[in-house]
């Protein structure tokens, strides 16, 4: 290479001696890049942190547009599925309190990322934030445990609820309508209490399904309709095919009994299943619209018997007969829904179809 020994050093040294240079001549030039790569970012925090925030409370104490945080904050303390963000436009702010999506929210602390479902615990309810909801969670008084879950949006959480929840934590969630959605005039759903009244002209049915070892290998399912006692109608029997579960054995108890009633006769159906109500009175309906995918893109689960629900109570309604659903509290000295249960559990025992 024409070096000499005395040359050797300045090869090992020259990195370090460029570093140097760079560092001598360019410590103004490299404070300019850098200042002037923040500048747009500092300007751009500062018209955040002066805009006026519009505070949109859709769910809360006193819904409707607050201009400061702390007044939010009073609508949406302690209240069970508080919906709220901040916008930075009143027409924005305007249009989610009344159920629309408008725009990305401007950022600030009123963005709830999560809802947090409690269907089972000591004060059952959707909320918003995870410390309020573990209080929630606790343990409920017979010691059963609680049952919980996280979801992205509140529909989900109201999902879980309506399918897991009482029928009081059910009304508490959906402003006392007990269902995810409007329900059909001629096809209700009530949830008022263990005995309730049959309406006029209307045949009263009680309907109930079990499965013993529920979710388990070898679950062994039933089906019970009751009309009345001493009633040649009423029916016990093993459910068919598989799952063995007792949400099949509910909704198939359902299906029996609107099969055994004359299609031109108005009927009230009670059962202590606010699942099978919600999938047959509401919830069918958005499945429908997602070709029978929930919330999650997943299969809906007992679409065959929730389909066929439905086509007996639009057979029904042809024949102008209404289709009522009554929610009863289970195990709970109702003697219609107690006839039911064993006529179910009695159909459990009988061996398989």
């Amino acid at each position: 290479t024409g070096l000499t020994a005395s040359d050797a050093p300045f090869r090992i040294s020259l990195p370090i001696l460029s570093r140097w240079v760079a560092d001598i001549i360019m410590p103004d030039a490299k404070k300019r890049t850098a200042t002037t790569a923040d500048a747009p970012a500092a300007k751009k925090r500062r018209t955040d942190k002066d805009a006026q925030k519009y505070y949109a409370v859709r769910a809360g104490v006193r819904p409707g547009v607050y201009l400061t945080w702390p007044e939010c904050q009073k609508q949406i303390n302690g209240f069970a599925g508080a919906q709220y963000k901040s916008f930075l436009s009143r027409d924005d702010a305007l249009a989610f309190v009344a159920g629309k999506n408008p725009a990305p929210p401007a950022s600030g602390p009123p963005q709830p990322a999560k809802f947090y479902a409690v269907a089972r615990g000591e004060q059952p309810g959707i909320y918003t934030d995870w410390p309020t909801a573990q209080k929630a969670i606790g343990l409920n008084a017979k010691g059963k445990g609680p049952k919980y879950k996280k979801f992205e949006t509140r529909a989900e959480a109201v999902e879980f609820i309506e399918e897991f929840g009482d029928a009081t934590t059910v009304a508490k969630v959906t402003g006392g309508h007990g269902g995810s959605a409007a329900l059909t005039k001629k096809t209700t759903a009530t949830a008022r209490g263990a005995q309730e009244a049959v309406g006029q002209g209307m045949l009263a049915i009680y309907t109930d399904g079990s499965s013993l070892a529920n979710g388990k290998v070898g679950a062994a399912a039933g089906v019970g309709v009751f009309f009345g006692v001493d009633d040649a109608r009423n029916l016990s029997e093993r459910l068919e095919g598989e799952p063995q579960t007792n949400q099949r054995a509910e909704l198939t108890a359902i299906i029996r009994a609107l099969e055994i009633a004359p299609d031109e006769q108005d009927v009230q159906i009670f059962t202590d299943s606010q699942y099978s109500i919600n999938c047959v009175t509401s919830w069918y309906k958005g499945w429908q619209k997602k070709d029978w995918h929930n919330s999650k893109g997943e299969p809906v689960k007992n679409r065959d018997l929730v389909e066929e629900v439905r086509e007996l109570i639009e057979t029904r309604e042809a024949e102008g007969a209404s289709t009522v659903f009554t929610w009863v509290k289970g195990h709970a000295d109702n003697v219609g829904n107690t006839a039911a249960d064993h006529l179910a559990v009695a159909g459990a025992r009988m061996p398989p179809r």
